[in-house]
């Protein structure tokens, strides 16, 4: 397995919930509720995944901790 897929793979889930958490606290569901928000679900997935993948190298290029 490539050391991006579990970062990918929780991007999903990160999505999925998101816009399932939106679509249940705004109350009515419709067409155009649900298309607005699994379009801002996709974009907020790919947002936390350039954010993890970020955060990841980071903490990777970070000053050598002592012993």
């Amino acid at each position: 397995m490539k050391p991006a897929v579990p970062l990918i793979l929780c991007s999903i889930a990160f999505a999925a919930l998101w816009t399932g958490g939106m679509l249940w606290s705004s109350g009515t569901i419709d067409r155009a509720n649900v298309i607005i928000l699994s379009i801002c679900g996709a974009f907020a997935g790919v947002a936390w995944y350039y954010a993890m993948r970020w955060m990841c190298q980071l903490i990777r290029s970070g000053p050598p901790r002592d012993p």
